[in-house]
């Protein structure tokens, strides 16, 4: 029971830490273009720049927990989806839908990918944290994608 309660305080933590890192970034980023291109498409447009690179990272961060498992397999996974997102960022800097999927795979990648997982390799919150993240982003890259300013 104590197990289960704890997998579920992962869990909901995870997911409304996501969340609320999204919206952080989402916010941040958003000023910041704003405020170094003031002009509303090239704003956009630096926005959609940083989405793209932010999508590498995501990406990057499961090298890094590859990293702790060596020996496992993992790596090359890792690595093979860091060049998979990366062509996505790459072409979601011409078609931000494409990047918004980009975010949506990732969501999917946390999900199936590691599912079942040992959580010594990728921890149950961080799981939840960055499928909701994701999930947050490609949103928002969606609706940067349909802005017609």
């Amino acid at each position: 029971m104590f197990e289960l309660l704890v997998a579920t305080g992962q869990t909901l933590g995870g997911l409304a830490f996501g969340v609320a890192l999204a919206l952080a970034s989402i916010a941040s980023t958003r000023f910041n273009s704003r405020r170094l291109r003031p002009e509303a498409a090239a704003a956009r447009r630096l926005e959609v720049v940083a989405w793209a690179i932010y999508l590498v990272v995501a990406a990057l961060i499961y090298v890094g927990f590859a990293l702790r498992e060596a020996g496992d397999g993992w790596m090359s996974v890792e690595v093979l989806g860091v060049l998979g997102y990366a062509g996505l960022a790459w072409l979601g800097l011409r078609r931000p839908r494409i990047l918004a999927l980009g975010w949506l795979l990732h969501a999917g990648w946390d999900m199936v990918i590691h599912a079942g997982v040992a959580d010594d390799f990728v921890p149950l919150w961080y799981r939840w944290a960055c499928l909701s993240f994701d999930v947050a982003a490609a949103a928002y890259v969606a609706r940067l994608a349909d802005a017609r300013e």
